[in-house]
């Protein structure tokens, strides 16, 4: 978005940036799982990032390029499977390549079947992140912008968002 090549964008940021203007769309839960069998121990609520390090966490790619990449739940020294999306990511957990945190609405089903199984506990508690939509503030918009804004905006507030 800072460097022009998107007008709007549905992810996280920073709210205090007067850069930007955006609408909150709703609050994004995740968890950190596993496949099953593919850890060689029990799972139990005082799993370590010692214990996890030799095991390979998925993480996908940070591709800003102005902002410093931030590393969200990463294990420092650990081996890393780096994709490009969330789904890939939940692909390659589920065939027991890797594990990593992953947005609970994408795993929720996995989670009841048992293909996926939570590691959440003292030192693995998962976060949570506010989803927006975020534009420029400071740079025209064409009608197009404009009304996909106006759009997001009234969907927003039909589900309980509210403008920041």
């Amino acid at each position: 978005m800072f460097d022009g090549e998107a007008d709007v964008i549905l992810h996280h940021i920073d709210k205090s940036d007067p850069r930007l203007e955006y609408i909150d769309l709703f609050k994004v839960r995740f968890v950190p799982v596993v496949a099953p069998n593919f850890l060689s121990f029990p799972i139990s609520d005082a799993i370590t990032p010692e214990e996890m390090r030799d095991y390979v966490q998925c993480v996908i790619r940070d591709t800003s390029r102005r902002e410093p990449a931030r590393e969200y739940f990463l294990i420092e020294g650990a081996r890393s499977w780096t994709v490009s999306d969330q789904l890939m990511k939940k692909e390659l957990i589920l065939r027991g390549m890797g594990w990593g945190h992953m947005p609970l609405f994408l795993i929720e089903g996995h989670l009841r079947d048992g293909s996926l199984l939570p590691i959440t506990g003292r030192y693995f508690k998962g976060g949570e992140a506010d989803l927006v939509a975020a534009r420029r503030r400071d740079t025209p918009h064409g009608p197009v912008c404009n009304r996909l804004w106006q759009f997001i905006e009234q969907e927003a507030a039909g589900f309980g968002a509210s403008e920041g």
